[in-house]
């Protein structure tokens, strides 16, 4: 960390409500010049309160660095133990001025240094950045009257900057041949001699970052780490890489007032050269009447690897981005070298996109990838009804319930509002904003319809709801309250209230 010291340059308001005694001709050259011998205080011919504001000299702060935190320091002085006077410090920005709580000196008989806290966020409520360093100010409060008033010798603002990290990429390098996820290495350096509290990783195939207008923030990759909170400095690549060129890019951060203060990006260059399993192919069909899309991928020998699996992608966005459907990442071939999967998940309403790979396995378990198939677009279909599908139970999911109403729906988010003394805009402290909460009503008019449903509401895992519309949701059901009614022929009609929260996939 660098502390940077800056002294009063102008003085706004006040002047006249203070005297000076040593010859300066301002209150900020008074308190400015590192001597006893100036100083100012409140008149003798003011009565009651007085305050004078006086602005600061500021620092640059460069796009390599970022305030951590900032305070205010002072010589005074009160001539008995009746002192009171308050000090502040504050800022200008958006033509308005803000202050912190005061700094109160009450009965400093000598002439002494008082310092007060340092101070993570501007007086605004936002972050120190350069618009509120370069508007920062003091007030200084006298409240006494005649000979009790203090004295203010000199007025500092220490303005603690941190640098930004940097980071050197040491590994993969070289050609690669028995392995397509490598480690990624790094060496973490930091002039504040703080440590490191998080990491991201971003590894591109050469297309990818010799592509115009590349940037490593910004840019499609192959894989991501996101950004980690861990002091580590090796990481596995989390994807199992092809043959060809890539890059390992990685930044570090450590934190700065709770958030991560990145630096800039570094990688090294490496080459993956290996011999890939042959590449699978795949079928795919769409059922509707279970609302389901079913596989078969169909391989060949696995040679010169122990072992294979296969895995099977969906992407609902038209082939730009895909993920691994649930259970579909470890798929075991038979003895011919073929495997299916199931996808209960696809969007309805929309045309998916499906590939597979094949993933050998040599004998000291490295794995090595197969490009990936070519892609099947499966639509699927939309029956207009309400499904209920139970993610890790789908033997007894539901089409065709008859919801009657989606009742109460709300988004819960806990906030809490502050209104600070002094600020001119409250302060609100959230917690995370919560899924979408409501209530299923649902009517059954059999007996077997009642005795499918029970399975289904009876069920505490995670619930996939696909609605008429297409829309769907994640939910897991918090209530379920119900009321019967005879009907003429011994027919039961059941009205269930399913109260639900909104959760992930």
């Amino acid at each position: 960390m660098a502390v940077t010291t800056v002294s009063p340059n102008a003085t706004a308001s006040g002047s006249t409500l203070f005297t000076i005694t040593g010859g300066s001709p301002t209150l900020n050259a008074a308190t400015s010049d590192n001597s006893d011998t100036t100083f100012f205080k409140k008149s003798t011919s003011i009565v009651g309160q007085a305050s004078a504001l006086l602005d600061f000299g500021t620092t640059t702060i460069s796009a390599s660095q970022r305030v951590k935190r900032v305070r205010l320091r002072a010589r005074v002085s009160t001539p008995n133990d009746e002192g009171r006077l308050n000090l502040y410090l504050g800022a200008r920005a958006d033509n308005q001025n803000y202050f912190h709580s005061a700094l109160a000196v009450r009965g400093t008989n000598t002439i002494g240094v008082v310092t007060g806290p340092y101070l993570t966020s501007a007086p605004n409520g936002e972050d120190w950045s350069q618009t509120t360093i370069s508007g920062l100010r003091a007030k200084v409060t006298e409240y006494n009257d005649s000979t009790d008033v203090a004295s203010i010798f000199e007025l500092f603002i220490d303005v603690d900057i941190s640098a930004q990290p940097t980071v050197t990429v040491s590994a993969p390098t070289g050609t690669i041949t028995s392995n397509t996820a490598p480690d990624v290495t790094w060496a973490y350096a930091d002039t504040d001699n703080e440590t490191q509290a998080y990491y991201e990783i971003k590894v591109f195939t050469a297309a990818q970052y010799g592509a115009v207008g590349f940037n490593a923030l910004t840019s499609t990759s192959t894989y991501e780490s996101g950004q980690v909170a861990s002091s580590d400095s090796t990481a596995v690549v989390g994807e199992l890489l092809l043959s060809g060129t890539y890059r390992a890019y990685v930044r570090v951060a450590k934190a700065v007032n709770g958030s991560p203060f990145f630096s800039d990006f570094a990688f090294s260059q490496f080459v993956i050269s290996v011999t890939p399993p042959s590449v699978p192919t795949l079928t795919a069909a769409w059922n509707s009447s279970l609302g389901k899309a079913t596989f078969t991928i169909t391989g060949t020998s696995p040679s010169g690897f122990s072992s294979q699996y296969f895995e099977v992608y969906r992407s609902d966005d038209d082939g730009v981005t895909y993920s691994l459907i649930r259970e579909g990442g470890d798929i075991t071939p038979s003895a011919t070298h073929i495997g299916t999967a199931v996808d209960y998940e696809a969007p309805r309403g929309n045309v998916a996109y499906y590939r597979t790979r094949s993933v050998g396995i040599d004998s000291n378990g490295n794995e090595f990838p197969s490009a990936y198939s070519t892609v099947q677009q499966v639509l699927i279909t939309n029956d207009e009804t309400w499904w209920f599908k139970a993610i890790d139970d789908p033997d007894i999911n539901l089409g065709s319930i008859r919801v009657l109403a989606q009742l109460d729906t709300t988004i819960e988010e806990p906030n809490t509002v502050f209104r600070p003394l002094g600020s001119t805009r409250p302060i609100v402290v959230a917690g995370p904003l919560q899924g979408e909460d409501g209530i299923y009503s649902i009517k059954t008019v059999t007996e077997d319809e009642w005795d499918d449903l029970y399975l289904l509401i009876s069920y505490q895992g995670t619930i996939l709801v696909q609605d008429p519309q297409g829309n769907q949701k994640y939910i897991r059901v918090t209530a379920r309250t119900f009321s019967a009614e005879s009907k003429a022929g011994g027919v039961i009609y059941r009205d269930l209230d399913l109260a639900y929260v909104e959760v992930d996939a």
